[in-house]
């Protein structure tokens, strides 16, 4: 079998690039900051990320007991509170809540999503519901929320969704996740504009190959229809430029610096955080 003509390759791979270490940061000293699906995986490295930087923030997750865990660990002020985003009840009471123990925020973090994997032509309905439920929808309620709140305050706020590079490719194993990180990029760059007269930034950042549990169920998903282990399949999901898994801390900084006034001019940006792997 052949290879596309993006993926032939005329020269050997290069060594794995190595994880960076960064100086310490203070960019974010003395934000609030609510980080949905903070339990683990991106939005876990994010809090610590914030947290040492000197930020306040609150752990936003569905599962309970590992989103009080991953705050405990945190030095810092952090703390846990409970938000399923299926329910827009929940997300009001998780944002009420923050703000009682933080004060007003200025600062979100839409880390939380899940993904069904499927044959294009198999996505069942429910699937499709189910997932821009939480992805899309979940994360417009939590930013109306949280906007109004900043603009009720007063306060020069910025709002981080975590997309995908699947929202600028696609994948054809998971149709509906990747069109809902579309739309999650198309709402950024709308809220940006919405925004911008309340001095709230807000971007997206787009990973991809993050050593996350979301990587390694997509290892067992491809595995499944491939017919490999995802043993197998999971050491292949890396940066083509990199050679290696992108480290949660790796995004997080990423996030951080669009949290900050560093990033003033970056607007309603969609970026892509993969490693090199999206042209654009």
């Amino acid at each position: 079998m052949g290879h596309p003509i993006g993926q032939f390759l005329t020269r050997p791979p290069h060594a794995p690039l190595p994880v960076r270490d960064a100086p310490a940061s203070e960019r974010t000293r003395g934000r609030r900051i609510l980080i949905t699906g903070a339990a683990g995986g991106v939005g876990r490295a994010t809090a610590v990320q914030l947290a040492a930087e000197g930020a306040n923030v609150a752990l936003a997750d569905v599962r309970v007991d590992a989103v009080e865990a991953a705050a405990a660990a945190i030095a810092g002020e952090a703390f846990a509170v409970h938000m399923d985003l299926a329910e827009p009840a929940s997300i009001a009471a998780a944002i009420n809540a923050a703000e009682a123990k933080l004060g007003p925020l200025d600062g979100l973090v839409n880390c939380a999503a899940i993904v069904i994997h499927a044959d294009p032509l198999e996505t069942s309905w429910a699937d499709w519901e189910k997932i821009f439920r939480v992805n899309l929808f979940g994360a417009y309620e939590t930013s109306r929320l949280v906007a109004r709140s900043m603009i009720a305050s007063g306060s020069r706020g910025a709002i981080v969704s975590v997309a995908s590079e699947a929202g600028k490719k696609g994948h054809v194993e998971s149709l509906a996740y990747s069109a809902s990180k579309a739309a999650l990029i198309n709402m950024t760059r709308v809220l940006s504009a919405a925004l911008a007269p309340h001095d709230i930034n807000v971007n997206c950042v787009c990973p991809g190959g993050v050593a996350s549990d979301m990587l390694r169920e997509v290892a067992v998903a491809y595995g499944k229809l491939a017919g490999k282990a995802p043993e197998d399949v999971f050491p292949q999901l890396v940066s083509s430029q990199l050679v290696r898994h992108i480290e949660p801390v790796e995004v997080a900084r990423t996030i951080s610096f669009l949290l900050s006034d560093d990033a003033i001019i970056i607007r309603g940006q969609a970026v892509s955080a993969d490693g090199g792997d999206t042209p654009y």
